[in-house]
């Protein structure tokens, strides 16, 4: 949340740890209202970049109200579930709105802007469909398989080498060994590692325009379908 730097939410989240503190509420309640306002404003404000007008704002504090009044934890719990699917739901960019603005993210030496929101991205996702030892995201550092410094006959241009989709997250050791090799090597790294690697990569041959904006789509869709769903 302060990562979108949103703020509309907070009256909601107040109520929902009050309650909690007072043992109104369960551990599997809070974790499931904060998971799906945190789902909303990703696709909603991170990435579509919708405003929020004071309809949100209002929203929630309605929402907050409600809660406090409801009387025991059974329609607390009603509540939130009734706030998450006739409120949050409906309001969610449809996806012909959320892809496009995922395949603008991009981070690169000189382009770091969007740094902390796509190593939050590649973290969630990884996360979400690794089934080994998680990665500390503290610790690992952002890779681009098609080189920053290229050759000299390199035709990717510096928006494609920046490009969510020529983008991985790996730990400090495993960034190493890539170094700049050639894309090649580096998915024989990445399948020897044992870490979760998308198809995209696995197949592909080369890491040229096509590649990349086919794995920014996937990326895309994952996110939206999967590891954001609401």
């Amino acid at each position: 949340m302060n990562l979108f730097r949103i703020k509309q939410q907070l009256p909601l989240v107040l109520s929902v740890m009050r309650l909690y503190e007072d043992q109104a509420l369960k551990t599997k309640h809070v974790r499931s209202i904060l998971s799906a306002i945190e789902n909303f404003h990703f696709a909603f404000t991170a990435i579509a970049s919708q405003r929020s007008s004071g309809g949100i704002s209002f929203m929630y504090a309605l929402a907050a109200r409600e809660l406090y009044e409801a009387k025991n934890l059974e329609a607390k719990v009603k509540c939130l579930q009734k706030f998450q699917k006739d409120k949050l739901a409906p309001k969610r960019p449809q996806y012909a709105e959320f892809e496009p603005s995922f395949m603008e993210l991009k981070y690169s030496t000189k382009l770091t802007k969007q740094k902390n929101l796509v190593r939050y991205i590649l973290t969630r996702i990884y996360q979400h469909n690794s089934t080994g030892l998680p990665i500390d995201p503290q610790q690992a550092t952002i890779e681009h398989l098609a080189p920053e410094n290229p050759p000299m006959n390199a035709t990717l241009s510096e928006e494609h080498v920046a490009s969510i989709g020529n983008l991985i997250l790996v730990d400090q050791a495993l960034n190493n060994n890539l170094a700049n090799k050639a894309f090649s090597e580096k998915v024989q790294l990445l399948k020897e590692a044992n870490v979760w690697v998308d198809p995209v990569i696995l197949k592909a041959k080369q890491g040229g325009p096509s590649e990349i904006k086919n794995r920014t789509r996937l990326l895309a869709k994952e996110a939206y379908k999967n590891v954001w769903s609401l």
